[in-house]
């Protein structure tokens, strides 16, 4: 079959964001599903969420540069998106507090991105650190959440008769406005666990805290 001999090749023209600190604003968070990982050897099923950004640099045609950071969906306090979002707004997240990441989208923030290398030797954006906004970041309207979302969609098919992946996420090209995962609570019994089905507040849910104006979540 002439179909079985396969050609690396770069992904078109794609530019990695710039290096250096940049204000950006949050787009979009993705619900991933269950992804398989692999720590130590021992492979796993986790929800993972995908937060993307928009910030004011741009691409040699002028476009907003993009920029993204995945994580497990937990808020345990070891977890790396609990630090991330403890960091973006200048306080940690409370044992018992619950964050509708829905309430991302539309947030500012300073990022600090360098560039590093994957196994393959193509050079990525790496977002390093996040710190509370030093200006308002508007976005610019040119991200399409249905279009991401088909894109994954059809890359997870891809890979499908190599990697099989449980709980994945159908195509969604239809969505018409950006859709968050479900908020997450960090909790004693669960580790941190994603409580599924748990419906999404209101208005911002603090422990002992008010709602940050600067930040918006």
């Amino acid at each position: 079959m002439s179909n079985m001999i396969l050609q690396c090749k770069e992904s078109g023209d794609f530019q990695p964001h710039p290096e250096g600190i940049h204000p950006a604003v949050c787009v979009d968070v993705m619900d991933l599903g269950l992804v398989e990982t692999d720590f130590q050897g021992q492979r796993n099923l986790k929800p993972k969420v995908k937060i993307i950004f928009e910030s004011e640099a741009k691409t040699e045609d002028g476009r907003p540069c993009m920029v993204s950071k995945n994580f497990t969906a937990s808020l345990h306090s070891k977890a790396r998106l609990a630090e991330f979002l403890g960091k973006w707004r200048g306080r940690p997240v409370l044992l018992g507090e619950t964050i509708d990441l829905g309430r991302l989208i539309v947030a500012c923030c300073t990022l600090v991105i360098s560039h590093q290398q994957n196994l393959a030797g193509k050079t990525y954006a790496s977002i390093d650190a996040v710190s509370k906004p030093t200006r308002k970041v508007t976005p610019s309207g040119t991200y399409d959440p249905a279009a991401a979302r088909q894109r994954y969609a059809e890359r997870l098919a891809r890979m499908a008769p190599a990697m099989p992946r449980a709980n994945a996420p159908a195509p969604r090209p239809s969505v018409p406005q950006p859709v968050a995962a479900a908020p997450v609570t960090p909790s004693k019994s669960d580790a941190g666990a994603t409580r599924t089905g748990q419906v999404a507040p209101s208005g911002p849910s603090r422990t002992g805290q008010e709602f940050d104006p600067e930040v918006g979540f």
